[in-house]
Formats: structure tokens, sequence, C-alpha cells
């Protein structure tokens, strides 16, 4: 299953970066129609981000969180997730909050998160972490993996 980071939901809505917001649309397009889930976590962020950076408002954040979650299947955190994400964090190999994301994203058995925020082409916690975004559109990778190629 290939899964997706909260960047990528805001990218989607920002029309400050037209070539990301076309790339993000494609990603989750695409991300629909195959039935991926998301994390739960990514509801937060987006809404949270889309307040403070966007400026956008609040009611208007919510409303675009609530489409998603009607949009996406989401997975939850859990407990195991969360010591999993403090010990990489106590580790100082990831933020806690991409550590969780990562870790619950493999308890919910994805093997590929979609992210411009965590190193392209890592693997933690047996997931395959993947920029979608090329030099001129959809990553070769993404591409691949998400078979626009």
């Amino acid at each position: 299953m290939i899964t997706a980071d909260s960047n990528i939901f805001i990218y989607a809505i920002d029309v400050r970066y037209p070539g990301k917001q076309a790339v993000a649309a494609k990603v989750l397009a695409v991300l629909e129609t195959a039935r991926q889930v998301i994390p739960l976590q990514v509801i937060g962020e987006f809404q949270n981000v889309a307040v403070r950076k966007l400026k956008l408002p609040r009611a208007f954040a919510a409303s675009l969180a609530a489409e998603t979650l009607t949009t996406f299947e989401t997975f939850p955190v859990s407990r195991s997730s969360a010591k999993a994400a403090l010990a990489e964090m106590a580790a100082a190999r990831l933020s806690y909050w991409d550590a969780l994301m990562l870790a619950s994203a493999a308890e919910a058995g994805c093997t590929v998160m979609l992210s411009e925020d965590m190193q392209d082409g890592a693997r933690i916690f047996g997931v395959e972490i993947v920029n979608p975004f090329g030099a001129e559109g959809v990553s070769p990778r993404a591409a691949e993996l998400l078979e626009l190629a």
C-alpha cells in the first residue's frame, strides 16, 4: 500500500506553487482511485498548516480536512507506534511526528510513504520514503509506483 504525508495534501491546495500543486493533485487522485489509506495524523497536520501557514479561515480548513476524511480511509496511531517513534526521536534519526507517521504506516501495512519532508529513498520501519516531486512533474520513482509511467 502507498500512503502520503500531510505535505502532499497541503501542496494540493497551495496556489503559491502551481507545479507542486498539479503534482500533488495528480498523486492524490491516483491514491483515491486506488483506495489507498492515509494516516489519521494527516488530518490534524493538514488543518494546522492550512490555518497557520496558509492563513485559511478555520471553518474552511476544517471543511477541507473533513472532506479528506470522507475521501480516504485512515489508520490510527497505536501505543507500539508511539513507542517506536519515541525511540527514533531519542536516537535523533527523525522528529517524533515523522517517526510516528512511519511507524503507524508500517503497522497499517503500507510499504511506501510519499513525502517531500523526509529523506527520499530511505527505508524506515520497512516503509520506503518517496518524494513525488520531480524536476518536471511527478518524480520517476513515484510515477513508477503510481503506475503513471
